[in-house]
């Protein structure tokens, strides 16, 4: 089976709503669906593919496009699984980390002092114990009526989505059979442009993610399966979304062995754990939804009960996928996983990253100056990283300052596009490199491009230090970026969040990626 494993990294917030539904409040997912992912590859191969071959790469199941699920530190996570529980009022999640002792797998009966069970349902978790939760942002906005150029009556709603500057990793998979040409043209679509966009309101300010390509198999560290016992108690957990059908083609939401192509065994209800929602996809090229899709869950799990062990047709089988739309990459399932085995979870260290160690070298000067250039590479994403949590930060004093000065959301709020946009100019025109020199000239003097009486710099907020302003802020902040570099790229990212605060467009981003 060929194999790419991509890291997606969030550089705009990214919009994946739960259903399509246009009334209401747009709940989001806080993972990238595998769809989205088959869309790009779509939209840049679609019309330049024979029929034939288009259908084999995007319909056939031939080639299938995973779940983009969160990454922690160089790490995979996976959806909590829907069977652990703690007990109510004493949460077992601390600092980040889940303590294994104080969960139960209720497959396993209740707690042994019979302590009232509270269901973990939300959030990843890494083999190690490490538990993330995808952050997310609320934004309401309203359409403009296009015969006045004025806000439309009644028609103000609110987006829910996925902050940028937040890592995910996805797969995509293919038969071993499949073409290596085409396998090879649907790599570079991905791949080559170095970026994607994904999700709702491609052309506003969401959607934009990087794309990085990883030489590691992400089946590698899937969670490991329990190979010390295989008894006639099967568990499925569900790493993605299940659509499961009855014998009439019909959508079921109760899983029976026939639905996950087995002819023998029983569902375990008490070993049984489900959470499902439906959807609808707006297909472009027809102008309307496609059927509905109804699904069970990723981190539910599902007991089975077999008249003899798994044989191991049966186990390949399964862990391919079960049910429809795994093109689209649901069906995503893992046999037995260990991480399960247990009444309460025993975490273990993880067991490699994605990004393989760099083979030794032997001395040479082009070697040397390519050494000393994917150096600067690393350091340029470092930053990149860095700026992204700035500008998190920078999006909540905006917020926070109007509200401190009870300023309307249709009124300019902190420093303007304009002047952010002097400061990115001044920054992008500084050959020197001269760090202490550039906070200078910002800073220091009359002559200051920011002063702390300034227009717009004086504005307010309160936050976890007491009341600032953005001066101070921004002072603060311009001492914890380590180049010029990473100065110059924050003050891009903060033109483009003021824009949003003083009713204007984001920039055209004329920044060189040299």
């Amino acid at each position: 089976m060929r194999e790419l494993v991509l890291k997606l990294r969030l550089l705009e917030d990214v919009i994946v709503n739960e259903r399509p539904a246009n009334e209401g409040g747009h709940a989001g997912l806080d993972y990238l669906p595998g769809f989205l992912l088959l869309g790009a590859a779509a939209a840049r191969l679609y019309a330049q593919l024979p029929r034939p071959e288009a259908w084999r790469l995007f319909h056939s199941g031939q080639v299938r496009f995973g779940d983009a699920l969160p990454w922690a530190d160089d790490q995979p996570t996976w959806p909590i699984p829907l069977c652990w529980h703690e007990r109510k009022n004493a949460p077992a999640i601390k600092e980040q980390w889940i303590a294994g002792e104080q969960v139960r797998n209720l497959q396993f009966g209740p707690f042994k002092d019979n302590a009232q069970p509270k269901q973990l349902r939300s959030g990843y978790v890494r083999l190690d114990g490490r538990h993330l939760s995808v952050e997310k942002a609320f934004r309401m906005k309203t359409a403009i009526d296009p015969n006045t150029g004025r806000v439309a009556e009644s028609q103000l709603f609110g987006y829910e989505s996925i902050r940028a500057g937040q890592s995910f990793v996805a797969h995509v998979r293919a038969a071993a059979d499949l073409d290596a040409t085409l396998w090879q043209r649907l790599v570079e679509a991905l791949t080559d442009q170095g970026e994607l966009l994904l999700g709702r309101s491609r052309s506003a300010e969401y959607g934009r993610v990087a794309v990085e390509r990883l030489d590691r198999r992400l089946g590698d560290l899937e969670p490991a399966p329990n190979t010390a016992t295989q008894g006639v108690d099967v568990t499925l957990w569900c790493l993605s979304d299940v659509a499961l059908i009855d014998q009439w083609g019909q959508p079921i939401l109760a899983p029976t062995p026939e639905a996950l192509g087995l002819q023998r065994g029983e569902i375990v209800w008490d070993r049984t754990f489900l959470r499902f929602r439906r959807y609808a996809l707006w297909n472009r090229h027809r102008d309307g939804y496609d059927v509905e899709r109804q699904v069970i869950q990723h981190g539910s799990v599902i007991g089975l009960r077999l008249p003899s062990p798994l044989t191991d047709a049966e186990r390949t089988h399964l862990a391919a996928g079960v049910g429809l739309y795994r093109e689209a990459g649901l069906g995503w399932v893992s046999v037995d996983p260990q991480l399960l085995a247990q009444p309460e979870p025993v975490f273990g260290e993880c067991r490699h990253t994605l990004e393989s160690q760099p083979p030794s070298r032997p001395a040479h000067p082009l070697i040397a100056w390519l050494e000393v250039e994917q150096g600067g590479g690393e350091r340029r994403r470092v930053a990149e990283t860095q700026v992204q949590d700035l500008r998190k930060k920078l999006e909540h004093c905006y917020d926070q300052a109007r509200r401190y000065a009870g300023v309307l959301e249709h009124l300019p709020i902190g420093p303007s596009p304009a002047q952010w946009g002097t400061l990115y100019e001044v920054a992008r025109q500084d050959d020197s490199q001269d760090l202490a020199g550039l906070r200078m000239r910002l800073f220091v003097g009359n002559n200051a491009l920011c002063k702390a009486a300034g227009e717009n710099w004086q504005d307010q907020f309160f936050d976890d230090q007491g009341v600032r302003t953005f001066f101070d802020w921004f002072k603060a902040a311009a001492e914890t970026l380590p180049s010029v570099q990473a100065l110059r790229l924050f003050t891009r990212e903060a033109q483009r969040v003021a824009g949003r605060h003083h009713g204007r467009s984001e920039p055209k981003d004329q920044e060189s990626r040299s």
